[in-house]
């Protein structure tokens, strides 16, 4: 009899069968990672946000928490260390113990282990206690030059406030004005005379007894001829203190004095502060229906608003004059009608950047999400040239062919000539690319622990050129960034690495880390302003979930 294909098949089932019942199964392996991956403080009633950032000691063993007195630092609100919440992130197989996440009393040190799959264990001691804020907020001197009242603001370092005046000024009679935490007590009352022909101490006495003491400096300017000189963080502000929402805050940008905070609620909102102090001083109107993400100045501080347009949908830029502008201008009113065919998201508006004066000569780009595609705008003579964009399309992509350039790349031109060169920042790269040819004409060499980079700003200060780029560092919950300002002011530096002697002198300043909650879209931005006659420069930075930092840098010689 012939075999039937019910036989032949009965004998594959069963060949199959005693194969596998021989084969051992795969073994697990258990992962060995047990270092922790984050670990902040919160309070309790504030869910998830991270409001207290630790430090480690030198083996990072012993986790530290110096925790306000006050939250917020000038409310009359104590912080009770027996109502604290410790939040962590540990590796993937691993447990903690004790558990974390509810209300816990920080008055005494505790331990905690973090113990991996394999068995691997690691100790940490949590210590928290409770400190007085000793930071001066501002400092100024004021006098008389010629029967005309003259202020000088205070340079505010570690350990010294500096005022620098001219040669042969008197500031034998100067009266001192400052700003610190209210809590605090301070050597001398702001609004005293005091003799700035020597120097002064100054001690400022927080509300848990323990002081620093300043000194108080007048020295005769050291101008610099070229590039930043001394600088200090103006302020920092967590995203509870500046009313963050989840994944909401999206950009910022400098006009005049005001720091505006663009929240992609729908409608999007505009929230202005102090860019000085960091103080919220109101909303600025907002004509646009839905979705917002952008909100960029000019090099003279006029703004430009623009809507966010997936294909076939209205990408819109309003022109403002200034933060009170209820009327601003359509500059741009155009429909997304993917001219190139982009196969990928294809939406304008996540990013836009600009460079020049819209009521003389500028240049606007805003990348296409997943592709190649730069759309590109110019107004002459204070005019549009056109509402259809020229299209660019870079030609020397690196990394992943698949999301080309991702969904948030920068396109960030760096003069108003129309074929300007740009610096493109995504997240394979940060390139200065020929605006003729669309090629990179050199990258950027990041250190080894910059896992990501993306927002980008441009400017000038002191006869010198500067990139700005945020840094994600370490880990790809893109909660940990740094201020990064790079002089470019030669393109022959762009591709110095981090080990190259002159690599210091090329990455001018790393500001200290800004943390936040996990973000998991990588937003974030940076923006550039200036004051004092353009004799000093600010770099604010925002980290989505996480706040804003603000530094600023003089042409004074340290």
């Amino acid at each position: 009899m012939k075999p039937s294909i019910y036989h032949s098949i009965l004998f594959v089932v069963m060949a199959a069968c005693l194969w596998s019942s021989c084969r051992k199964a795969d073994p697990v392996v258990r992962k060995e990672q047990s270092a922790l991956s984050d670990i902040y403080i919160t309070m309790d009633g504030k869910g998830g946000e991270r409001l207290f950032d630790p430090r480690y000691s030198a083996n990072n063993d012993t986790i530290y928490f110096d925790i306000p007195w006050y939250y917020p630092a000038s409310s009359d609100n104590e912080v009770d260390l027996t109502r604290l919440i410790i939040r962590a992130t540990i590796p993937t197989d691993a447990v903690m113990s004790p558990a974390l996440g509810g209300v816990m009393d920080l008055t005494q040190p505790f331990k905690i282990a973090v113990t991996a799959g394999n068995g691997a264990q690691s100790e940490y001691v949590i210590v928290a206690r409770k400190v007085g804020d000793l930071s001066i907020a501002s400092a100024a001197i004021t006098f008389t030059v010629d029967g005309a009242p003259q202020e000088v603001e205070g340079v505010i370092q570690e350990d010294a406030v500096l005022f620098y005046v001219l040669p042969g000024t008197d500031v034998s009679n100067a009266t001192f004005t400052y700003g610190i935490n209210p809590h605090s007590t301070a050597s001398i009352a702001s609004g005293t005379a005091i003799d700035l022909s020597q120097d002064q101490p100054f001690t400022v006495t927080g509300v848990d007894g323990v002081a620093r003491t300043y000194t108080l400096r007048a020295l005769e300017p050291q101008k610099l001829d070229y590039g930043v000189g001394i600088s200090r963080k103006l302020w920092t502000r967590a995203g509870a203190d500046l009313s963050f929402s989840a994944n909401m805050e999206t950009c910022i940008a400098v006009s005049g004095d005001n720091l505006v905070l663009v929240r992609r609620t729908n409608p999007s909102k505009y929230s202005v502060f102090n860019r000085f102090t960091g103080a919220y001083t109101g909303e600025m109107y907002n004509p646009i229906s839905g979705l917002s993400f952008q909100l960029v100045s000019d090099t003279m501080g006029k703004m430009l608003a623009a809507s966010w347009a997936p294909k076939n949908a209205r990408f819109i830029l309003y022109k403002y004059n200034n933060v009170a502008d209820a009327s601003p201008v359509k500059l741009v009113d155009w429909v997304n009608t993917n001219p190139t065919g982009i196969t990928g998201d294809g939406g304008v508006g996540r990013r836009v950047n600009i460079y020049g004066d819209l009521d003389k000569d500028a240049v606007i780009m805003a990348p296409a999400g997943q592709s190649t595609i730069i759309y590109k705008w110019r107004i002459e003579n204070g005019a549009l040239v056109s509402n259809e964009p020229e299209v660019m399309n870079y030609q020397s992509i690196a990394g992943n062919a698949s999301t080309y350039m991702g969904y948030y790349a920068e396109a960030q031109p760096i003069s108003a000539a129309p074929n300007t060169d740009y610096f493109l920042n995504y997240q394979f790269e940060v390139a200065l690319v020929n605006g003729a040819t669309n090629t990179r004409t050199a990258a950027l060499t990041l250190e080894p622990n910059v896992v990501f980079t993306m927002p980008t700003a441009y400017g000038s200060f002191n006869n010198a050129n500067y990139l700005a780029i945020v840094k994600y560092l370490e880990t790809y919950d893109l909660n940990k960034v740094q201020m990064a300002l790079f002089d470019v002011t030669s393109s022959s530096r762009i591709s110095l690495p981090p080990s190259d002697p002159g690599y210091a002198s090329f990455n001018v300043f790393n500001s200290d880390l800004l943390t936040g909650t996990a973000n998991g879209n990588g937003t974030a931005d940076i923006c550039i302003g200036y004051s004092n006659n353009k004799e000093r420069m600010q770099v604010y930075m925002l980290l989505t979930n996480g706040g804003i930092m603000a530094h600023e840098f003089t042409n004074y010689a340290p």
